[in-house]
């Protein structure tokens, strides 16, 4: 999985909170999911969508209104820990912020990680 739970809040300490989420669970459990992973890994190096995006319109069941702000920051903070620190660590470049205006989640903007 390579997601080291207490290195993320070291790294993302505003997110702390967000790991008793059930959002969060989903995330663990859902990254797990190699086929998913590869998809988001995909859209984000040849696509330029952010993988929060990628992710939420893959879990449309939990994600199919209006997302918290609390939570799109937190989750967007899984994803950059995911790409920067995780299991993609040394691959990727700083990360990018672009429009996304996701009319479902109300998603605005959202990071993308250009290849090294």
């Amino acid at each position: 999985m390579n997601f080291d739970i207490n290195d993320f809040v070291v790294k993302y300490k505003g997110s702390k909170w967000f790991l008793e989420s059930k959002l969060f669970a989903e995330f663990l459990n859902d990254i797990n999911n190699e086929e998913l992973l590869c998809n988001i890994k995909f859209a984000n190096d040849y696509l330029f969508i952010p993988p929060i995006l990628s992710y939420v319109r893959y879990r449309q069941d939990i994600y199919n209104s209006v997302i918290d702000r609390k939570d799109k920051i937190a989750l967007g903070a899984c994803f950059g820990y995911l790409f920067q620190f995780g299991r993609f660590a040394g691959e990727y470049k700083e990360a990018k912020s672009v429009w996304v205006g996701d009319k479902i989640t109300q998603i605005k903007t959202a990071s993308f990680f250009p290849k090294k």
